[in-house]
């Protein structure tokens, strides 16, 4: 039997009409609607206030909620619209005649668009003879008593959470990084503009050779940026083999009418001489 603190109790009746807005006026999900529920009654509420039991991190107030039967089933979708109007935790004693069930879910997080809660899986009992349902308030705060009630419901821990401040924390981070990458890129693109029209000034073969490069290299690292802005982990192991091919080919594209040879000389070091 489920025996809670009577300073929790609620027992307020929920009328059907309150959750058809939900419905989207979907005249079939309506009907389902009408024809599985009889009554939903909200019967309790654990809070700092009605328990002795503070307030956790993530959760605040646990509502219980009855809901009875017209028939001995009940879709999940159900109990998401009416977890919607209760917009907080919530556990279900779902009802048929003289037989019972207890249905909790994991994630309930609030949705950012429409600031609602979220449940992603739903748990729940076998269905039982419904005075022999229970619920015990175990946990040294509200977010360790939903745990208990969802390990007696599921029969298993509850996921871990998410922590809010934490992710928080993250966007801000990720917002820094962000932002310090567009002041790299406008400055390599400074950059590059101002290696084009030194390129376009200079007269001498060897610095125009090695202002090509410049250019060549600031645009990799421009690409490589804008690269990671997308996505978070990029290897990037340059192969040597393509050095000489890539190398002759920068040349080429600012010098259209030189022919050249390239001559190996140490190291990655190149000689080029007019032909």
């Amino acid at each position: 039997m489920i025996d809670l603190p009577e300073t929790t109790n609620v027992y307020k009746r929920m009328p059907k009409e309150l959750f058809y807005k939900y419905l989207n006026d979907d005249c079939t999900a309506k009907k389902t609607f009408i024809d599985e529920i009889g009554s939903i009654i909200w019967i309790n509420t654990l809070s700092s206030e009605s328990t002795t039991v503070p307030t956790g991190n993530h959760v605040a107030e646990i509502a219980i909620v009855e809901i009875v039967l017209n028939r001995q089933a009940i879709s999940s979708n159900i109990l998401e619209i009416v977890n919607r109007e209760i917009d907080q935790y919530a556990v279900f004693v779902v009802r048929y005649e003289e037989w019972g069930q207890l249905w909790c879910c994991d994630h309930q997080s609030i949705n950012p668009q429409t600031g609602l809660f979220n449940c992603q899986n739903y748990y729940q009992t076998n269905w039982m003879i419904a005075d022999d349902l229970t619920l015990k308030i175990e946990g040294g705060d509200l977010d360790q008593v939903y745990d208990n009630f969802f390990m007696q419901i599921a029969g298993k821990p509850f996921p871990a959470r998410i922590n809010r401040n934490q992710k928080q924390t993250d966007e801000h981070v990720e917002k820094a990084e962000q932002s310090g990458k567009a002041e790299q890129l406008e400055k390599l693109e400074a950059t590059i503009k101002n290696l084009e029209i030194q390129m376009g000034k200079e007269s001498q073969f060897g610095k125009q050779v090695k202002l090509a490069t410049d250019i060549k290299n600031a645009k990799e690292e421009l690409q490589q940026i804008k690269r990671s802005q997308t996505t978070h982990i990029e290897i990037h192991q340059p192969e040597i083999v393509q050095v000489q091919a890539e190398t002759a080919e920068t040349v080429r594209s600012f010098f259209h009418n030189v022919y050249m040879k390239m001559q190996d000389g140490s190291g990655n070091q190149f000689n080029y001489s007019l032909i």
